[in-house]
């Protein structure tokens, strides 16, 4: 029960947790943008004098659809974002929570944003039970955009807030300080768009670690009409893990530097590396390694095909649902061969 309990807690750790169910059409994954800014000056500097002892939180949570203001340019900028990766995928309403905190010291001021974005997919089946495919089509290269240059949330306790650039929580709280940095090279690290899932492109059929297991309870079969729909396993898709395969995932870094009221001033940006899980109902055939990538989604998996890619990481799936309320909790270990 402690491992059960510990691995849970590493679970929403990840940069993207995604559920596809092709038989509601309609997917709201989980996009974790984070950046994470060191902002270095010196002693009585100008910046010192106004950032010194300085702790500050900006923290709310927004949702609505495309004909709501406070969310329709994120959603407009996230469908150009998805169109450039060639993805015929449509989001038609977004939930976000937007955490900045600000921390200034005598020569440093830390810099933290984290956003939760939801979106909700539509059009990612491409078509329904193909015969000459052998399942249902859909589009994987959704997991991938990137949404470049400033997006505004309007939100009720900030006002219009800046969400994808770490200079907008500058520009919520100290207005003269983010003018400063951005007319200067130093600003150039704070306009990075944290809404960049980039990382998430490494073919999902030979660099993903993947398995599939069967959907049962208690040994009496497929659960029918769960929210999980007819499907007879699922398939999980894992990105993360550094091995020999993958390669070796680390968090990345930019630096900058300008000159803000005769001094130098030093920005220093972190992302950390990227985690991603894909839960499929049903069996998932990934296809397209030359060029855009798609998915044949089989209600069961073929005769003879294999349980796992091979060294795929300890993971926790909770299914909930069943006859009379049952939990069934399955525990996928690293396969052995």
């Amino acid at each position: 029960m402690l491992l059960i309990l510990s691995l849970v807690s590493q679970a929403y750790a990840n940069d993207l947790t995604a559920t596809l169910i092709t038989e509601k059409g309609k997917a709201i994954p989980t996009f974790t943008g984070v950046k994470n800014i060191t902002i270095r000056y010196p002693e009585g500097s100008s910046l010192s004098q106004q950032l010194d002892g300085k702790n500050d939180k900006i923290d709310f949570t927004i949702n609505g659809t495309s004909n709501d203001a406070s969310v329709a340019e994120l959603i407009q900028a996230t469908n150009k974002a998805l169109a450039e990766v060639k993805s015929p995928v449509q989001v038609t309403a977004a939930n976000v929570h937007y955490i900045a905190t600000i921390r200034g010291g005598p020569d440093t001021t830390l810099l933290s944003v984290k956003v939760d974005y939801q979106p909700t997919l539509e059009k990612f089946v491409l078509s329904k039970g193909d015969s000459q495919a052998g399942g249902d089509i859909i589009d994987l290269q959704w997991r991938e955009f990137v949404v470049v240059g400033p997006v505004k949330l309007n939100s009720q306790q900030f006002g219009e807030v800046n969400m994808n650039q770490a200079i907008g929580a500058l520009e919520t709280k100290y207005p003269d300080i983010a003018s400063k940095l951005s007319s200067s090279e130093a600003g150039r690290v704070l306009q990075e768009p944290i809404l960049d899932f980039n990382r998430f492109n490494p073919p999902m059929s030979t660099n993903w670690h993947h398995l599939f297991d069967p959907i049962s309870t208690y040994g009496s079969g497929t659960i029918t009409n769960s929210e999980y729909g007819t499907a007879k396993v699922l398939s999980v898709y894992s990105l993360g893990e550094s091995s020999l395969r993958e390669g070796k995932f680390e968090a990345q870094e930019t630096t900058s530097s300008g000159i803000i009221d005769g001094v130098t001033v030093n920005v220093k940006s972190s992302t950390p590396a990227p985690s991603a899980q894909i839960t499929v109902a049903g069996y998932l055939d990934v296809k397209g390694e030359q060029g855009p990538e798609f998915g044949i989604v089989a209600s069961d998996a073929p005769a003879g095909a294999e349980t796992s890619s091979g060294g795929f990481p300890i993971q926790v799936l909770l299914v909930f649902g069943g006859l009379m309320g049952a939990i069934s909790v399955f525990v996928l270990f690293k396969a052995r061969k």
